[in-house]
Formats: C-alpha cells, structure tokens, sequence
C-alpha cells in the first residue's frame, strides 16, 4: 500500500507539472487524450499464444490473474506510427510478462509529415519531438492512475524517432529507458544527447551502419552519454554481422535476448530500492 502511495503522488505531481508546463491549450490536451485513446495495448495471457490484444478502455477485462504483468512499458513508435513493429515488440514483451502500452501519434487531428520512409529521411517537422515527448509523459500519467498497473514499475522504450524521444524526455518517473536505432548524436540541440537520470539504467540498440544515420552529424552512439556506473549499456552491432545495418534490431532473436536480461537486472535494482 505505501509503494502504491507514493507512486499515485509520483504520478500527481507529474500531472501538476505537465499542466504547469504551459503552453498546452485545450487543443492540445484533447489530441494528447486521443493519442491515449487510440493505444494500442499488448498484455501477458496464459493463451497458446501468451499474450491478448486491447484497447486502453478494457485493459481491466482483459488482463489475466494467472498471469499478471510484472511492470509496464511505455512504447514510442517511429516516425510512420503504430506498425508491424510495434504489434512484433508489444507481442514478445507480453509473451514475456510486461504489459505494453503504446500511444497513437498520429491519432492527433492535424499531424504534419516528420519523415519519408522510402528515403531514410526525417527531421520534416522539427517540433515532432515535443510533441511525441508530450504523448509519452500523458500516458505515463494516465497508466500510473489505472488501479491494474498503479503499483507497476514502468519502462520506457522506443524505436527510431520513438527512441529519441525516449532518449532525450526529461522528467518521467521510469525504472529504466530502452533506445532502439537511435544515435543520440544531432544538430538540433534538443535532439542531441540523453536526458535520462543518473542511477536511471539505459540500453541502446544501434547497427553501425543504420541507413537512416549515414549523415555524419549522426555519427556516434548513444553510450558517449551514458552512466555505465547504473548499468547502462550501449550496444553496437557492427559488421559482418547483418545487424549491423538494420534500423529494426529488436526483431532478432538476440537482440530480444539482450533487451529481457536489461530489463531482469533493471527491474530487480528498482524493486530492491523501493522494497517495503
């Protein structure tokens, strides 16, 4: 009961400073509502396939008793929104026990193009970012006062453009960060860097040669700002590995692998912290 106080008053206070970050119009809080709305939820089941689909409306229903989520995760998609990606990520993790939310971007009524696909190219809407940082903090929030995960730990975790704002989102009350095919080197300032809490671990996932990094202003990777000291780890596939030139890294089976023992280590750290 006490760690469920403390994590409703967590998610209290991050409400008052979100609406004490101005400027969000009622426009704004109505399109982030949406994107909550339009979630997509993966949950552990004890099914064939070890997982059911939801929608944010009926997680309560459908959530199994024999097989109750072990923490939450927060996910971002990439820049083309919810996608094969997402469903294949969401899946794994529930198979895997955690519960998976992952907010809707382009449920928005007015959502500029930020990216072509067929070209590897992005940064076609530079404020995407806040915008997508907004979205991840509401559903923070939003999951933390839902009685089925209020006691949860959460993670947040995200692919491409979702993994930047994953990587540089200030402030969110999250046991650990996971950043998939992402560089968190820029030339905008605010994309640049990793925003993350000093004892809050981080994994990186990243193939050297990602085709959507080939500018070098992107040169790098995400370890140049971390805090190994946390557990925090960096991980570059390189040739002649076939990794080594992916963007969507999570598919393989390894990487899987490596993104469970992150968060087995992770999660067991938090809960050691906030026992009794």
């Amino acid at each position: 009961m006490r760690r469920c106080f403390a994590h409703c008053r967590t998610a209290v206070a991050l409400v008052l400073t979100i609406l004490a970050s101005a400027p969000i119009t009622r426009a704004d809080e109505a399109d982030l509502q949406r994107t909550w709305d339009a979630a997509r939820v993966y949950l552990p089941a004890a099914t064939s396939a070890g997982f059911v689909e939801a929608g944010v409306g009926d997680i309560g229903d459908r959530l199994d008793p024999e097989s109750p989520p072990t923490a939450l995760i927060v996910y971002a998609h990439g820049c083309s929104g919810l996608s094969r990606i997402t469903d294949a990520t969401g899946r794994f993790l529930a198979q895997s026990g955690y519960a998976v939310i992952a907010p809707d971007s382009f449920a928005r009524i007015d959502k500029p193009k930020s990216c072509d696909p067929a070209t590897h190219r992005g940064g076609l809407h530079r404020a995407v970012l806040g915008w997508r940082q907004d979205e991840i903090r509401n559903a923070v929030v939003q999951a933390s006062l839902l009685w089925s995960f209020n006691e949860l730990p959460v993670v947040i975790m995200g692919h491409s453009q979702g993994a930047i704002t994953v990587a540089t989102i200030e402030d969110v009350p999250a046991a650990a960060r996971i950043i998939e095919g992402w560089t968190c080197h820029a030339g905008w300032p605010e994309y640049h860097g990793l925003n993350s809490e000093p004892d809050q671990p981080v994994l990186s996932l990243l193939g050297r040669d990602d085709p959507w990094f080939k500018s070098q202003v992107f040169g790098g990777d995400c370890g140049a700002f971390m805090n190994e000291d946390n557990g925090s780890r960096s991980i570059v596939y390189e040739k002649p590995g076939y990794l080594a030139g992916k963007h969507w890294l999570s598919v393989d089976r390894a990487v899987q692998k490596e993104i469970l023992e992150f968060l087995n280590r992770s999660l067991t750290t938090w809960r050691n912290k906030n026992a009794g």
